[in-house]
This record gives C-alpha cells, structure tokens and sequence, in this order.
C-alpha cells in the first residue's frame, strides 16, 4: 500500500473509533449487563407475586375465590379454568413459588397472573386462596437482544457510509488538485520561454505561477511520507532574498517602495536542500503577503541557535487564535478569517513547508507575535 493510502486509511479508522467503541460497549452489555438485569426482573415480579399471596392470608376477603380440598370452590367464581375438588396440589401446576406447608404460586391466564396461596392455619391447611393480578415480567432480554444488535448494525452502515463519503471526497480533491497543476504546468513554462530578457516583471510573475504549481505538485507527490532533500551547505541568507525577489515589487507597493528587512545574526549557513529551503521560504513570503502584510510590518532574521539555524518570519499582522495555530499546518486547512477574506488558497502551502523542514532534520514552528501578529521559525540544521 502507498503511503498516501496509509495516511488516508488512519483517516478512516480515527473517523470509525467511536463506533468501534460504541459497538464494543453494546456486545459486553448484551453479554454482562443484560443477563443482570432480566435476573432483576424476575426477582422483583417474584417479590411483588409473593407479597400477593401474602397480603390474601392476611385478608382471605382479598382472594377472587377459595378453593378447599374435597369441596371445591366454596366462595367466588374461577374465571381461569376448572378448579374440582378432587384435584391435587399438583394439579395446580404452579410456574413458580415454593413447596413448603405455607406454600404459594402462580400461573399466566387470561389477562394476568393468577396467584395463589395455601392456608396455613390447623383448619385452614385444606384451603387455597387465589386471585387474578396484572403484574407483568417485562421482556428485557428480548428488548435489548433485538434492538442493541439492529442499533450497531445502523451505526455501522452510517459509519461505512460517511467513510465512503470521506475517502471520495478526499481523493476526487486530489485528482482535481493534479490535473490543475499538470494542466497549467505546460502553457506556464510556454510562457516563460516566451518572455523576453528584459521583462523582469513578467518574468517574475511567471515565476511565481511556476512555483504555485510546483507546490501543489509537491504536496501531492508527498502522499503523507517525507520527500529525499539533497543536503548541502546552504547560505540562507541567499536563499531568503532569491525567494523574496519573486515577491518585492507587491511588497515595496505596500510598504512605500520599502523593501522586507531581512537581517543576519551570526552564521547563516546551514545543512540542507537549496529547492526545497527556496520553496519553504516562498511560501512563508507569499502567506504574509497575502495576509500580514496589509494590515504592518513583516522582518525576517537569520540566526544562529546552537545547533540549529533559525529563519524567522514576524509579522504584525492580524494574528489567529489558539485554535487556528494548533491546526495551521494541518492539510487543507483554512482559519475562518482567512475563508472570510475571499483570498484564494488550497490550503496545502504551509503543510508542504513544514514537510520539507522536517524532512531535512528540521521544523517549522507558529507562535503569536507581541502585541499581535505571527511568528513562523524555520529551524535547519547547522
């Protein structure tokens, strides 16, 4: 499988976690729980059966009949079946209670239970006291058998559904994300070829519309794995200022004809890829241009930092929020002002970044700048 797959299938299986989670808790509660409670369904019909049979010994009135051994029912009508005097006290046929002298018992019939009871006194040990009552075994097992299984099963298809709906949404984004670029790549570089010597504005627009392609190119070739930098000694300062020249025309237009400071402090020289560094600069540039820019300053510094060399980009821009900064180099993604803007953008540019940095032993990193504003650091290897 690509690693491109990888990425996307760790997609998919974060998105399916919770109904794995959910379908894990309704198999242990079918399995452990459910048992536990018809068990105390039964305890509680039996416990309220007996108080039943209890409460006719106390109040033979209470009973719906009396039934006596060698008479048969002496007070009352049976509406439940036949009760002859001949019977045993098996006849009774109870679905439950006990077989001690005081015995009691139940049975289903039409409507409810009949519940019934032995007499226990010296002459009443030939007596039955029965009535009909409306207590109900609620059927648990069957409620939560059918319902917890047809439940996951629903969730389950939902989540597949929206997994399908997230890889195809994902990959129609990238298949139109590179046809764009290979589309566009071909009349670009006609263009360039094109241009004359001296025409350094369009040469430098042509550039940029070059390298806008390629970095799309260059995200989607990443597929979620690190690319091959080619390391070398590298002047950062160089490549800070060929990045910039892309963009300082649009800049001096904002700034009164000023250029972006760029200062050095200390070695600027650093082991990476010369592209990929230029790419990671472009980029950096041309977010604060489209966003910082216009609202105050923005300098970049090279220093040194012990073992790493650090390029910093600060701006006093509009800032973004905790949230926004947490998620600033998560793939296609946008912050809200950003979207509100109308700026164009695929949100891919600083993902990219941070990708190469990382893939030369470096990082890209965001903080807020004081009083408000960003601040992005490029830290390369020395």
């Amino acid at each position: 499988m690509k690693d491109g797959n990888w990425r996307l299938l760790r997609s998919v299986v974060a998105l399916s976690l919770p109904t794995v989670l959910v379908a894990v808790l309704g198999v242990r509660f079918l399995l452990n729980d459910v048992p536990v409670i018809v068990r105390d369904e039964q305890v509680r019909v039996r416990s309220e059966l007996e108080r039943e049979a209890k409460a006719m010994r106390e109040d033979p009135a209470s009973a719906d009949f009396v039934w006596e051994r060698g008479r048969g029912i002496v007070r009352g009508t049976a509406e439940s079946g036949d009760y002859p005097a001949d019977m045993s006290w098996r006849d009774w046929e109870p679905e439950g209670g006990t077989k001690r002298r005081d015995m009691w018992g139940w049975k289903d019939c039409a409507g409810g239970r009949l519940v019934w009871a032995r007499g226990i006194g010296e002459q009443d040990g030939e007596t039955v006291y029965a009535r009909r009552t409306d207590i109900e075994e609620r059927d648990y097992a069957l409620t939560f058998y059918v319902f917890v299984p047809l439940f996951l099963l629903v969730l389950a298809g939902t989540t597949f559904l929206g997994a399908k709906f997230f890889v195809d949404y994902v990959r129609s984004r990238d298949d139109f994300l590179s046809a764009t670029a290979h589309d566009l790549t071909t009349p670009l570089v006609g263009m360039r070829c094109s241009i004359g010597r001296n025409d350094e504005e369009a040469r430098m627009l042509n550039e940029r519309m070059i390298r806008l392609v390629a970095n799309i190119k260059d995200f989607l070739g990443l597929g979620g794995r690190r690319p091959k930098p080619q390391c070398d000694v590298v002047d950062l300062l160089k490549c800070c200022r060929e990045a910039y020249a892309i963009f300082r025309e649009d800049y001096r237009d904002l700034f009164d004809g000023r250029d972006v400071p760029i200062e050095a402090d200390g070695d600027a020289k650093a082991h990476a890829d010369e592209t990929m560094t230029v790419q990671i600069m472009w980029n950096l540039f041309g977010n604060d241009l489209k966003y910082a820019a216009p609202h105050g300053p923005v300098r970049v510094r090279v220093y040194d930092d012990g073992s790493l060399v650090k390029v910093e980009f600060a701006d006093e821009g509009q800032g973004m929020s905790p949230r926004d900064m947490a998620r600033a180099f998560d793939r296609y993604y946008r912050a809200k002002t950003v979207r509100k803007s109308g700026k164009g953008g695929f949100g891919i540019g600083l993902c990219t970044a941070r990708e190469f940095a990382r893939a030369m032993g470096g990082d890209l990193t965001l903080a807020a700048n004081d009083p408000h504003g960003c601040v992005f650091t490029l830290e390369l290897p020395k």
